[in-house]
């Protein structure tokens, strides 16, 4: 869900690395907190609906929208190579390795059917938000891997379709880095009712205003409207229409919280592991869910506590292990012809998601 990658940082105009100039600190612990919502909706914790762990991820997609449609606001056609290896190698990498796990396990605890390839087979290509969960999501979700564990893989397929078509609009397109291109593109998704799709549009919205205004989100009067867009948005989203008022609430939120200064270690982590924490913190529910079949003394809400205190941990763990090495060496692998390669992987990838998922809905 980058925005789980590269987050809270402004990116040098020159350069699509990672050239921290100015911070924006909230943003670590924003992700902390949506992620942790994610974890703490499948602890049962708290209701797991759509206004926790959904609209959690709608402000994850506007978070992407405003962060990721910022750096492609500020490169060049050529620099889009080194725009897509940054992506593959900050989000595949991770998303595979938690593919892996979940499709290991089940099938060593399941039968491998048509329909878990069916699975398989959308979650690599990065198409489940279009396919995995129909004709009927209820029946998907008790075929689906280990009971549905993996449905969150959604909210990948999502990004990485953004991340394919943004470049295209904002770098070849005469109008891509105008407002009012991005501005009817926002609306046509809302009402379409495409709220991933919105929510991410008005990140890049906000993005291209911000480009051309700079900070007037911090302005007195412009925080005014954003706290009474919030609270608006979350009553209706709330008790009229959710695709209706989520969208706005998450960029509402987004924008209260893109605040520049100065970021510390701690902050700095917990953003880090966020990624990490919602691929795999299920890794510890499964765990703790199978000791407490088999003790009478570990029951809810304990298991729900120990679930999320520990799928923080896997999450650090995961992000030592493998995202943090990955950022550490990628600018090493980095070159021109690596970049072009993974962007076409990227685009085959989805395409062949979509002619199959067409094919095997017929």
């Amino acid at each position: 869900m980058s925005n789980f990658s590269d987050s809270a940082v402004r990116i040098d105009p020159d350069s699509v690395k990672s050239s921290r100039l100015v911070g924006y600190p909230i943003f670590d612990w924003l992700r902390f907190v949506l992620a942790s919502v994610v974890a703490l909706g499948h602890a049962n914790l708290i209701a797991h609906s759509e206004i926790t762990g959904n609209l959690a991820v709608q402000v994850f997609f506007s978070l992407s929208g405003w962060l990721i449609g910022g750096i492609l606001l500020n490169s060049h056609l050529k620099q889009l190579p080194r725009f897509f290896f940054n992506r593959a190698t900050r989000i595949w990498l991770p998303y595979f390795v938690a593919v892996a796990a979940v499709y290991a396990l089940s099938a060593i605890r399941e039968p491998v059917t048509a329909r878990w390839l069916e699975f398989l087979f959308y979650d690599v290509t990065f198409t489940h938000n279009w396919f995995t969960l129909r004709p009927d999501a209820t029946l998907a979700l008790s075929e689906m891997p280990l009971k549905g564990t993996g449905n969150g893989f959604w909210s990948i397929s999502v990004e990485e379709q953004f991340y394919l078509v943004a470049p295209l609009i904002i770098s070849t397109i005469k109008y891509g880095r105008s407002p009012v291109l991005w501005s009817l593109i926002a609306i046509a998704f809302w009402y379409s009712q495409l709220l991933d799709f919105a929510s991410i549009s008005l990140g890049v919205l906000a993005a291209t205003v911000h480009q051309s205004h700079g900070d007037i989100h911090l302005r007195r009067w412009s925080v005014a409207a954003l706290i009474g867009i919030a609270l608006v948005s979350l009553v209706i989203l709330a008790t009229v229409s959710y695709p209706l008022g989520a969208p706005f609430f998450a960029i509402s939120i987004v924008l209260l919280c893109a605040r520049p200064g100065s970021r510390n270690s701690i902050g700095t982590f917990a953003g880090a592991i966020s990624f990490p924490m919602y691929l795999n913190h299920w890794m510890a529910g499964f765990v703790i869910h199978g000791i407490s079949k088999r003790t009478e003394w570990l029951a809810h809400p304990v298991t729900g506590i120990l679930s999320y205190i520990f799928g923080i941990a896997v999450g650090a763990l995961t992000y030592s292990m493998i995202d943090r090495i990955v950022m550490a060496h990628r600018n090493e692998f980095y070159s021109p012809m690596l970049g072009k390669t993974l962007a076409a992987a990227a685009y085959g990838l989805v395409l062949l998601g979509v002619i199959g998922g067409l094919v095997m809905a017929k």
